[in-house]
């Protein structure tokens, strides 16, 4: 996390400086700033304008900003890469990091120790993830396979290109077999089923919605990780219909889902403020008497809601115009481009429904990161038409 947070801000130094040294020649970069830069600009300044009429105390308040600026990496670093050639550089050197993560990952299944395993082990589900925690690694393993997959033609060369398979394989492998991260086993479903709708031809396109029945049944069936957590979602689902309050995963979720949605009823316009999930969802369970039953983590594990309990109907409005304006510039680039990214953003909106993607530290970068990285490879013009004097050139037409 230090490391994370120490790159985050030499990104910002290098960023502001060369905005400074740009100052005195005609770049344009401020002019030409692509739709998604404004909407999420939008957000933040939206956040911190809740700081005025929030019911959060000033630390908290702070805290969810701090969270919520990670949206900054898209624009930073979609600035910082001048043209595809550097995209491509750095999504290789992305992907070759997340490989090792991968390979770790086996190694310890295969009853190999690795010195550099940082996970709380009082979970049992850790026992394979390297990165953060089974839920987080999960994730960013489907991710992984999707943006290696749709680039495989551009991020691998020569031979390299027959390990492409097998990384992928190896990556999904993890997330069906070795993590119980349910919600990184349905963004692996949803990349799986993206891309064998891509590879079938347009006159039968519609047949892959059953793709993600079929391989979900698929895996109840040969993968123990995804029949117990599924299991398990079921059991405590049905046991929080039944007045059970037990602290569950999908028990606690339940209820903070119901407590967002009552929060946003009674503030639909501006909302409660940067940083007041927190109290609002204490001040429901102690009105429902049941205080500290389902103890809050600072966030109702859905992201949309949490825009809505912060920012009213507004916020969730914002949130879908960052999405949606990511979605409209991709339709503007090659195919390949276009399809990894709109796999990370189709895996981003399934991690924003059943978690606080975004706003989390830790999947939240790794989420923009790859976003950014992968706009850049389709926005961005090739080394050869880079012009000298503009980092930020014109989004190209569509093709």
């Amino acid at each position: 996390m230090g490391f994370i947070s120490a790159a985050k801000i030499l990104l910002m130094l290098v960023a502001i400086a060369v905005v400074w040294a740009c100052r005195a020649r005609s770049y344009g970069w401020n002019i030409k700033r692509p739709p998604f830069n404004t909407w999420i600009y939008l957000g933040l300044l939206a956040f911190i304008a809740s700081s005025l009429w929030t019911q959060a105390p000033n630390a908290l308040m702070w805290k969810s900003i701090n969270h919520h600026s990670a949206l900054l990496l898209i624009p930073l670093l979609y600035f910082m890469v001048g043209n595809k050639k550097e995209a491509y550089w750095a999504l290789q050197l992305y992907a070759l990091g997340q490989l090792f993560v991968i390979a770790s990952s086996w190694a310890l299944f295969g009853g190999i120790s690795v010195p550099w395993q940082a996970t709380d082990l009082r979970n049992s589900g850790n026992r394979f993830a390297i990165f953060s925690s089974y839920l987080d690694q999960s994730i960013m393993a489907s991710v992984l396979a999707a943006v290696l997959w749709q680039e495989r033609i551009t991020v691998a060369h020569g031979w390299h290109r027959y390990g492409v398979i097998g990384a992928c394989s190896a990556a999904l492998g993890c997330v069906f077999f070795l993590m119980p991260g349910r919600t990184g086993q349905l963004v692996g479903i949803a990349m799986i089923s993206l891309a064998v709708m891509w590879l079938l031809p347009s006159r039968v396109r519609l047949a892959a919605l059953c793709a993600p029945v079929v391989f979900l049944a698929a895996l109840l069936v040969f993968s123990r990780p995804v029949h117990d957590r599924f299991e398990a979602s079921w059991t405590e689902a049905r046991a929080y219909s039944q007045g059970d309050a037990s602290p569950t995963s999908i028990g606690f979720r339940l209820e903070a889902w119901r407590s967002a949605l009552m929060t946003i009823r009674e503030h639909p316009i501006a909302g409660t403020g940067a940083g007041s999930w927190g109290q609002q969802y204490d001040a429901i369970q102690g009105a429902a008497g049941r205080p500290n039953e389902h103890p809050t983590d600072g966030n109702p594990h859905q992201e949309f809601l949490l825009w809505g309990v912060e920012l009213g109907l507004g916020g969730i409005v914002l949130l879908l115009g960052i999405l949606g304006s990511i979605f409209q510039v991709s339709l503007r680039m090659e195919v390949a481009p276009r399809r990894a990214t709109q796999s990370i953003l189709l895996a981003t909106v399934i991690a924003c429904l059943f978690n606080c993607a975004l706003y989390d530290a830790l999947i939240g970068d790794y989420l923009c990161v790859t976003l950014a990285l992968c706009l850049a490879a389709g926005l961005k013009p090739d080394a050869e038409e880079t012009p000298k004097n503009d980092r930020m050139a014109d989004i190209p037409a569509r093709r």
